[in-house]
Formats: structure tokens, C-alpha cells, sequence
């Protein structure tokens, strides 16, 4: 009985460190698999973007991603925990899915935010995005209860173009809604909710966003 006893211990630990070696192998294969990915991506943008950490840049099927630098300056898109001292709670994410449309013009820089299309969603150049920050021109979910369950119905969901017009700068973890437009030198304060249409030279925030001065130089 103790001799069953001790090779039935035995066999748990062997299946026990089996399962963790695996999955620490998985983890590896995973995390070698992203950072080929990070340099196709370094290879093929080297002259329009200058990446630093591992940022997620995706374009599926039928959607596409356009990063232009026509006036020469390269677009920053910075993932790394240490390239912005506000602090960093996740990677870059990029990503057009659906027949989203995704334009990056010169000079955008921006660090660990999202930024996910199935419509359209166009940055001018020279624009800042902010720590956590977020830019959907979807709802991600249809909204009634019936059009997500028993099957979550995406040909319902609802879409509408966003635009980030010229040097705008968006707070650290503020949200940009479906439909947004905003102008020229747009200022997006920190944590604000932005939908709807606002002109040039102002300053926004809130939840929702309001113009709450000019912002003319």
C-alpha cells in the first residue's frame, strides 16, 4: 500500500512538472512568435516608424493600415514600460478588422494606447496620444441584450468614421467615441469621455467632453 502510495506521489510530480515546463515552454514559443512579429514590423516601417518595446500593429483580412510620412517625420509609437515616465499600463495596439480603416499621418506620436477600427479612424499629423489612451469608431458590442445573445450579431453593430484632426494632444486615458471629429490643436483632457464634433483651437473634458476654454495661440 505505501509502495502505491509513494509511486502515485511520484507520477503527480512528474505530471506536475510536465504541465508547468510545457506551459513555461508555450509562454516562450508565445512571447518568440510576438517579437518576430515586433521585427517584421521594425523591417518594414524602419524608415516611417520608430518603435520601441513590443507594440501589436494588425490588419486583418479585407482591412487595412496606413502609416504616412510624406513630410519626413517618422511616427513614434512607444510600448516600452520606460519610454514614457507617466507609466505605461499596456503595449501599443493597432488593429483593423471588418474592413476597418486605420491612417497615421507624420509626426503622431503615442504610447501604450488603442486604437481599433472597423469603419474609419484617420490621425493627423502631429498629434499626441497619451498614456491609456483609447480611439474606437465601434461599439465593440451590439448594445441590446438580443444582439448578443444566444450569438453576438456584429453585421448589427454600430460604426461611424473618426477623425483626429492637426497637432491635437490626447490625455493620458481619455476615450475617443464612434463618430468623433475633432479639429485643429485640439486639447483631449486627461480621463475625458470624447464624442461628437468640436472645432479648432479648444480644450475639452469631462465626461462627456466639453469645450471648457480656447486654446488659440
Amino acid at each position: 500500500m505505501r509502495k502505491q502510495i509513494f509511486m502515485f506521489a511520484i507520477l503527480q510530480f512528474l505530471m506536475g512538472n510536465f504541465l508547468f515546463y510545457l506551459t513555461l515552454m508555450l509562454m516562450y514559443i508565445r512571447s518568440l512568435f510576438f517579437f518576430l512579429l515586433y521585427l517584421k514590423c521594425r523591417i518594414i516601417y524602419r524608415k516611417q516608424i520608430n518603435f520601441r518595446g513590443f507594440g501589436v500593429v494588425c490588419a486583418m483580412k479585407g482591412s487595412n493600415i496606413l502609416f504616412s510620412n510624406k513630410g519626413g517625420r517618422k511616427i513614434n509609437i512607444f510600448s516600452h514600460p520606460f519610454s514614457n515616465m507617466f507609466g505605461l499600463s499596456q503595449r501599443c495596439i493597432i488593429v483593423a478588422k471588418n474592413g476597418g480603416k486605420i491612417v497615421i499621418n507624420e509626426g503622431v506620436g503615442m504610447s501604450g494606447c488603442t486604437i481599433y477600427s472597423m469603419e474609419s479612424i484617420t490621425i493627423g499629423r502631429n498629434t499626441d496620444i497619451g498614456s491609456g489612451c483609447k480611439i474606437i469608431d465601434n461599439d465593440f458590442h451590439p448594445l441590446p441584450y438580443s444582439e448578443r445573445y444566444p450569438v453576438e450579431r456584429l453585421d448589427l453593430l454600430k460604426k461611424r468614421p473618426v477623425v483626429i484632426g492637426e497637432g491635437c494632444f490626447l490625455g493620458a486615458n481619455s476615450i475617443i467615441l464612434k463618430g468623433t471629429t475633432l479639429g485643429k490643436n485640439v486639447v483631449v483632457g486627461a480621463g475625458s469621455v470624447v464624442s461628437g464634433t468640436f472645432p479648432d483651437n479648444v480644450i475639452i473634458a469631462g465626461n462627456p467632453a466639453r469645450i471648457i476654454k480656447d486654446n488659440k495661440e
